[in-house]
């Protein structure tokens, strides 16, 4: 059924097209347990045709003069046999034929057609070509898929009433999606992958990202904050030539936001609104023909929030529960993977093959961690973003710092120190308590540093750098109160007003002075 029933590109919950015999005003598309719902239907309903041995109901034959039932049968009775000039055409449609008489000894032979005299002028087949199929030009090329496809879709037939269209709902495939052209290319050369958006030291990152975006994967970049993990993200498509949306993940999303739902929109024909459904993040993406990257991917209740979007991740297309408005009236919104039919009442939104999902998460963020469930963290692959490597971190720190006027950049000299000290070694400062941080928090401090130092000339180095800690870098301890002690201890030294910094950090960590 397989080989011979299923063409290349037909629908996803349709993919059996039986195009011999009456249709009878029904769909020729099946779904995929037509092959064995069909064989137990004929079992059942045709006694004279099977049967079972005497106490085995696991094994089935044909009766001695089955062919003689079937012909006899009302149903098939005085009825033409079955061309097999036309079957043979079909069954081997994707293979290169000398001609129709070969095409039909082929299929006589693969169906064993010839064994019980199932072929003659008054059995089941004929060598009769019925449909005229060797009158048809033929071409030395195959017929493309997408062709073949156009063909098929002629041949289901409108259902005859509109009792049968209800009952038929979603059967009649009408529509072909072809395929998206890509706007770039995950394949990227290496020479590509050296700095680039401003970021140094993230060449193996980068390889690994795009080595898995290349083979078909999402990706979740991870790392301590302030390692530019969404920079990353937003530079690694524009290195490909996709477009990108980014978006900020919430502890309140749910499918809503994600996904999409029923929403009031206004009335081209009434003063009311009506509802109808908005996609949500990553299905407005998809219709946009852009990339999503989610920040803070980790904040968001995983499975609450991506509802049927795992299957979709996976790589498969997925008929969501909602219905969207129409010309034709109101239709099935399915994501679709890939190219092929669809069937009349489904608002098709095609995801093309080079589409990705890129998600950050900082990896100090403990509680959100245990939210990515198993079946999430398999869909993607995990690419770690470490702090750059020691003379790198300090060379970034110090072009922010000469782009000041040099008199600015004098009374900047405290803070300097403060940042070299704290930031770029792992194993001193920040790192020495396993509290890491990459240049981005650093960064904003040294750009706070200078524009305080040009608008209030008589602040001192020492001030500076204390308004710079406890308002970019002391909040990044949000819910710390483990560490609120070792904090204290490693930034005391940098703030001349040890009780009121540890007021300020009390607030964030929770923990009173």
């Amino acid at each position: 059924m397989a080989n011979f029933f299923r063409p290349e590109l037909g629908p996803s919950e349709k993919p059996y097209f039986i195009p011999f015999g009456d249709a009878g005003g029904k769909p020729r598309w099946h779904d995929d347990g037509y092959a064995g719902s069909s064989l137990q239907r004929q079992r059942k309903d045709r006694s004279t045709v099977f049967a079972q041995p005497s106490g085995d109901k696991m094994r089935w034959f044909f009766r001695p003069d089955y062919v003689a039932q079937i012909i006899s049968n009302p149903a098939t009775a005085g009825k033409t046999a079955i061309s097999l000039p036309a079957l043979a055409s079909w069954l081997f449609r994707r293979d290169q034929i000398d001609s129709v008489s070969d095409a039909v000894e082929r299929a006589i032979d693969a169906l064993k057609l010839d064994r019980d005299g199932l072929i003659g002028p008054n059995s089941v087949f004929t060598r009769d070509d019925v449909a005229h199929i060797g009158d048809l030009p033929l071409s030395d090329a195959p017929i493309e898929n997408e062709a073949l496809l156009a063909l098929l879709a002629k041949f289901s037939p409108a259902p005859k009433s509109k009792g049968d269209a209800l009952e038929n709902d979603g059967d009649q495939a009408t529509g072909i999606l072809h395929e998206i052209a890509a706007p770039g290319s995950w394949e990227v050369p290496e020479e590509s992958l050296d700095d680039f958006a401003g970021l140094r030291g993230l060449r193996e990152p980068v390889m690994r990202a795009i080595a898995a975006l290349h083979s078909g994967m999402h990706v979740i970049f991870t790392g301590p904050p302030g390692t530019g993990k969404t920079t990353l993200a937003e530079a690694v498509c524009k290195l490909a030539g996709f477009p990108s949306w980014t978006v900020p993940a919430t502890d309140q999303w749910t499918t809503f936001e994600t996904i999409g739902g029923y929403f009031p929109v206004p009335s081209e024909t009434s003063a009311e609104d009506r509802l109808d459904f908005l996609p949500g993040a990553v299905v407005g993406a998809i219709e946009q023909q852009r990339c999503l990257i989610i920040d803070e991917i980790n904040r968001a209740d995983i499975d609450k929030a991506f509802g049927e979007l795992f299957t979709l991740l996976t790589g498969k297309s997925v008929t969501l529960p909602y219905r969207r408005r129409s010309e034709s009236g109101f239709r099935r919104v399915r994501l679709q993977i890939g190219t092929g039919l669809v069937e009349e009442d489904i608002d098709a939104i095609q995801v093309p093959d080079w589409w990705r999902l890129i998600g950050a998460m900082n990896d100090a963020d403990k509680a959100s961690l245990k939210r990515l469930s198993l079946a999430f963290i398999r869909r993607f692959a995990f690419i770690p973003i470490d702090l750059p490597e020691k003379e790198i971190y300090i060379s970034i720190l110090k072009a922010e710092l000469d782009r000041a006027e040099p008199s600015v950049r004098a009374r900047l000299s405290h803070l300097e120190n403060c940042l070299v000290e704290l930031f770029p070694d792992r194993a001193a400062g920040l790192g020495s308590i396993g509290l890491p941080l990459g240049p981005g928090i650093p960064l904003a401090m040294i750009r706070h540093g200078v524009s305080e130092a040009i608008s209030w000339p008589t602040r001192g180095s020492e001030e500076i750098t204390a308004s710079a800690i406890e308002s970019y870098l002391v909040p990044q301890f949000q819910g710390r109160p483990d560490k609120h002690s070792d904090i204290l201890a490693v930034l005391t030294s940098y703030v001349p007003d040890a009780d009121g910094l540890a007021a300020v950090l009390g607030v964030w960590t929770g923990v009173s002075p």
